[in-house]
């Protein structure tokens, strides 16, 4: 992809996580305006047996520990390439694209859990509400992080072809 297409994904992802950054901030006010008190909501599944629950516990925590390993291998590139000289590795910026996948996993469970196994009281609801701007904002900030990364990168690679 040319760097100028880059560069306006760049501006784009800046935009969305200040504002995503602004709407988690402002969290608070929001939590306001939901009721007080929400009937207890029962499961979608009452008679969900502790087996499903053990199997979506284990199918959420293999998928974080895959997408922390993404994480884990970008880092272990980049100190490799730290050793050679080079910040900025080639392709090592799909590694950061994978690990931002772990915010979203994880406000999905969070809705799974609530809505087909416990239900959602008040409180959950509002725990929700915060925890999906503050989880959708890490997942837009890693992303930029990535794109920047990736474009530093090209430009890395422009400079040596250069001189």
């Amino acid at each position: 992809m040319p760097t100028n297409r880059k560069v306006k994904r760049i501006r784009w992802m800046a935009a969305l996580t200040l504002i995503l950054l602004f709407m988690s901030l402002l969290t608070p006010f929001f939590l306001r305006l939901l009721p007080p008190t929400l009937p207890g909501a029962m499961p979608m599944f009452e008679t969900l047996s502790t087996k499903w629950k053990g199997a979506i516990d284990l199918i959420f925590l293999l998928l974080v520990c895959l997408f922390n390993a993404c994480f884990f291998v970008f880092f272990v590139r980049l100190f490799r390439g730290l050793g050679r000289g080079k910040i900025f590795v080639p392709g090592n910026a799909r590694w950061l694209y994978a690990g931002a996948c772990v915010p979203i996993v994880t406000l999905i469970y969070r809705l799974v859990y609530m809505c087909f196994v416990n239900g959602c009281s008040g409180l959950a609801m509002a725990v929700l509400w915060s925890q999906s701007w503050h989880n959708l904002t890490m997942f837009s900030a890693i992303t930029l992080m990535a794109l920047l990364y990736d474009v530093a990168t090209d430009v890395s690679e422009e400079n040596q072809l250069t001189v």
